[in-house]
Formats: structure tokens, C-alpha cells, sequence
């Protein structure tokens, strides 16, 4: 993404911009601030660290398997987090940000980490 460059770039940016892209640009500038990698930049199979905020939390029906399941956003992209064995982990709720490491895998078109060590943020 092309940034605007000085005073009056950055002033027009945020002028024309909806608040969603303000939100996914300094959610990004924070993960690359932290030395973490951003999640368009990661291809499968890597190691990854990866810094965001939690959009949404699924807990699986009773009848399913015990699976959490996260979705963690960094302003490029989504990575979806599971957490098999476990239905509960305080702190993991919408809203929070966290950072999180893991072997990066791919479920359909989607970019996944199971069992991801993780710090919670905030």
C-alpha cells in the first residue's frame, strides 16, 4: 500500500479515508513497529510471530469437537487461529490484541496457526 508522503499527504489521507482503512493502516504500523512480521507477508509453513487484534471468537457446539477458534486481524490480512482440546482460554475476546507464534498452515484458502503460543497485549 502506497503511503502518502509528508505533512499535507498523510493530512489528506485522512480526510478520504473510511475508518476502517485508518484502523487496518495502524494496526499494521503497530504489528511492523513490534518486529513482527504482517500477515500478507507469510506463505505456508513458515515460523511466524504475528501481532493483531482479535475480530471474532467461535466456540464449537457441545456436540463438536473442543475446538477454539480466533480470528486475528493485523490491517493486511486475517489468520485464523485454532486451539484444539480447549472450548475456554481467558482473555482470548473480541476486541483484544495479542501477539502469537506458530508453524503457519493453509485450510482451504485460509491462512491458519493451530495450537499458537500466544501473549496476550492490552
Amino acid at each position: 500500500m502506497n503511503q502518502p508522503v509528508g505533512m499535507w499527504g498523510r493530512a489528506v489521507r485522512r480526510l478520504v479515508s473510511s475508518q476502517t482503512e485508518l484502523e487496518n493502516d495502524e494496526l499494521a504500523r503497530a504489528s511492523q513497529e513490534s518486529g513482527c512480521a504482517t500477515i500478507d507477508q507469510c506463505g505456508a509453513r513458515q515460523l511466524v510471530t504475528l501481532q493483531g487484534r482479535i475480530g471474532l471468537v467461535t466456540l464449537a457446539p457441545h456436540s463438536a469437537r473442543d475446538w477454539l477458534e480466533a480470528k486475528l486481524q493485523d490491517g493486511t490480512g486475517e489468520v485464523t487461529l485454532l486451539w484444539m482440546g480447549r472450548r475456554v482460554i481467558p482473555g482470548i475476546d473480541a476486541g483484544r490484541m495479542m501477539q502469537v507464534t506458530g508453524r503457519l498452515a493453509r485450510r482451504g484458502r485460509e491462512r491458519v496457526l493451530y495450537n499458537p503460543r500466544y501473549t496476550l497485549l492490552d
